[in-house]
């Protein structure tokens, strides 16, 4: 892990990052992807032992000029985050054990050391970071396509 990501325990991870409210240091990446528009975050979560980038998403289409939300998703990326590897609607854990296809087991997986980057100043308050976010949308667009089924554990 690099020496400016905060580690962590995968299994916590996505609710520590839901309950901080953490915003992204940069604007969301876009994707056109299967006849709409993947959306991820740049806040990623990164699995050293699997080489991968974990990331929140929604798959939107555009009507009357607008995104609008279809699903909401978990990505995986490659270490890199360029090559786009799997997606589910799964929470962060359960989409993972999906792509690994049984290479270690839900409980191992959840214990696994991440580190986060993408957040603007890293302030461990608890179990939250504390970002100070700027209040923009994961669509950047105006929208509120955060309500687009979000919510712990199984989407």
């Amino acid at each position: 892990m690099e020496k400016d990501e905060k580690q962590y325990q995968f299994g916590t991870v996505e609710d520590i990052l839901r309950e901080s409210g953490a915003e992204p240091t940069e604007p969301d990446r876009t994707e056109e992807m299967d006849g709409g528009i993947l959306l991820t975050s740049r806040i990623h979560v990164y699995l050293p032992r699997f080489e991968i980038n974990v990331h929140e998403g929604y798959f939107c289409h555009m009507e009357d000029g607008q995104l609008e939300p279809l699903n909401f998703l978990t990505v995986i990326y490659d270490k890199t985050d360029k090559e786009f590897l799997y997606d589910s609607e799964e929470n962060f854990v359960d989409t993972v054990h999906e792509w690994l296809k049984g290479k270690c087991t839900l409980e191992q997986l959840e214990q696994e050391p991440c580190g986060v980057k993408g957040i603007r100043e890293e302030l461990m308050h608890g179990k939250g970071i504390q970002t100070g976010g700027s209040g923009r949308n994961p669509c950047g667009d105006g929208t509120a396509c955060r309500s687009a089924g979000r919510h712990h554990g199984k989407r």
